[in-house]
């Protein structure tokens, strides 16, 4: 690589990194989709989905539940211990390999997630906690709603499962509220080995009429990084957080936090939708079981968890003596790329490797590919590096011989450049016909990393978004990819090699400042590079001393024929 190209890629990164900054702080929101109708939906639900569960609510409930007095959304101020009301009062707690869980008496719904498997800091024993709604974080709640009675979330439930632990099969933890007219059953299925939990809503009408209910389910929580400035090496801080949805006809799409807060969006769901909550590395997810319902998404100023994400599914018919069930899945836990489309289709793009994603899923299968092989993912990226090589390996032969080239001629550029030292444009005009006389194309060196750079940036979102490389160990100092190296070292293997690289590489026709400049390059990159991902930074070191290890035999090699031809 010749020193112009340095400079060109150091530019262009950077500007790519200020650019995705600016669109995060100022870029345009995307426009709300309205309520749409289908001629293929048979019974739409209501225009308004969050109308269709505060009407099935006494006023006073509402005013009590969806509008209470406003608390800090600083988390820290918050005591660590449950308010024991009935929307916090914990009544059953299930612990498993991979999570904890905990449920409210308050309709059932699920107020504490702590993944189990995910430590807060390497080595450390405190563990991610998703989902925590006495410490004003979030939770998910559901219920059922008719013309004649409602099972919400206001509901007070019971269970005679309060402590369960599941280490070998699935077990069904149990919650039931009774009404005069009826009794609404809700079990929720827990596997040992997943992250999915299956949620079964079984609701009795023991009225003498015919009832049409609809299922709804609702994710609530606050903006924990509401006022909060990450750093720059902090790999959350270009993360996607807030709303994503799907449905197999229109697909992925997105409402972040500030979209939220500019405007309320009702959207019409087809087959396989689901709904969720989204943060790096992990979220909570709804996904009914059923063709057609419709999302609302909001925020509500005035409530402690504004962010409002609720599904409602169409009406059912539960006849007079009858039971129905309502079926449908919960997700919390990591966003997993090879067990989420087991879970529902989709869901693996919670992963948002944003414009770059059509380079960064086919690396990432890679990738994981070879860690199937070795076990380790540092080792991962320095085979998936040889493999970029070996597929560039023509493009980089070609620079090489380019540059191999252009050094060759770099004693005649130098009497030339002394010839026209007062005559810019003439030198110009020479050195270009001495290239064409040689057949050398100044610009054949810089085609190769211009192809690489849209690796490199899809690789940096590989890294950035990948829970599976979150505190994966490499070897000795490096036990954390995510992370920079803490000692430096690969930034200083990397600007050894280009050093190295910029010895070999000819510099025709430029100006002793722009020598200057480009010797200070690998300073430079090593600065920057001591805030990336080491894992990143393992890659483009590994590159490098590929990179000089080729233009060196390769410009051997040229100079060994023209001694021979010479000869």
């Amino acid at each position: 690589m010749n020193n112009k190209t340095l400079y060109l890629i150091t530019l262009m990164f950077l500007g790519f990194m200020l650019y995705t900054q600016w669109q995060k702080d100022y870029g345009p929101a995307p426009v709300s989709q309205q309520p749409s109708t289908s001629s293929s939906n048979p019974n739409p639900v209501n225009n308004s989905v969050d109308a269709v569960i505060d009407q099935a609510i006494p006023a006073t409930s509402v005013q009590e539940d969806d509008i209470p007095q406003p608390l800090n959304n600083n988390t820290a101020d918050v005591p660590a211990v449950m308010d024991q009301t009935a929307d916090t009062q914990v009544i059953a707690t299930v612990d498993t390999p991979l999570v904890k869980l905990q449920f409210a008496a308050q309709g059932a719904a699920l107020v504490y997630a702590e993944l189990k498997q995910y430590p807060v800091k390497k080595k450390s024993d405190q563990h991610v906690v998703l989902m925590d709604y006495a410490n004003n974080r979030f939770k998910i709640e559901a219920g059922l709603v008719t013309q004649s009675v409602n099972f919400t979330h206001s509901d007070i439930y019971q269970t005679n499962t309060p402590n369960v632990v599941v280490t070998e099969n699935a077990i069904d933890v149990v919650f039931t509220t009774e009404k005069e007219e009826g009794t609404l059953v809700k079990t929720y299925r827990i596997d040992p080995n997943s992250y999915a939990i299956g949620l079964t809503q079984t609701v009795t009408n023991n009225t003498a009429s015919d009832w049409n209910a609809s299922e709804y389910q609702r994710l609530m929580r606050n903006n924990p990084w509401l006022g909060k400035d990450p750093s720059f090496t902090d790999a959350s801080r270009y993360s996607f957080k807030g709303v994503g949805y799907f449905d197999a006809e229109e697909g992925y799409d997105t409402l972040s936090f500030d979209d939220l807060q500019d405007e309320s969006s009702v959207i019409n769901l087809g087959p396989e939708s689901w709904a969720a909550m989204v943060q790096h590395y992990f979220f909570a997810a709804v996904i009914p079981s059923t063709d057609f319902a419709k999302l609302e998404a909001k925020f509500r100023p005035n409530n402690p968890h504004p962010y409002l994400a609720s599904i409602v599914t169409n009406n059912s018919a539960v006849r007079a003596g009858s039971t129905v069930a309502f079926e449908s899945t919960w997700y919390v836990g990591p966003k997993l790329q090879k067990t989420l489309p087991e879970v529902a289709r989709g869901l693996d793009l919670t992963v948002d490797y944003g414009m770059f994603t059509a380079i960064s899923k086919p690396l990432f299968w890679v990738l994981e590919k070879i860690h199937g092989l070795v076990g380790n993912w540092g080792w991962s990226i320095v085979l998936l590096t040889v493999l970029i090589k070996l597929m560039f390996f023509k493009l980089s032969e070609a620079q090489y011989k380019s540059m191999a080239r252009m050094r060759k001629l770099q004693p005649r550029i130098t009497v030339l450049k002394e010839r026209y030292k007062d005559d810019k444009q003439k030198f110009n005009q020479e050195m270009m016909g001495l290239y064409q006389k040689e057949k050398v194309n100044p610009l054949g060196g810089c085609l190769p990393i211009l192809i690489q750079i849209p690796v490199f940036i899809a690789l940096y979102w590989v890294l950035l978004e990948s829970v599976e490389l979150r505190q994966a160990p490499f070897i000795l100092w490096i036990q954390d990819l995510s992370s920079p190296d803490p000692y430096f070292i690969l930034p200083i293997i990397n600007a050894a090699a280009m050093i190295m690289t910029q010895r070999l590489s000819p510099t025709p026709g430029m100006d002793p400042m722009q020598e200057k400049i480009m010797k200070a390059m690998p300073i430079a990159f090593s600065v920057l590079f001591a805030f990336f991902q080491s894992g990143l930074v393992l890659y483009w070191a590994v590159n490098s001393v590929l990179s000089l290890a080729q233009q060196w035999v390769i410009t051997k090699r040229i100079e060994e024929q023209d001694n021979k031809t010479a000869a």
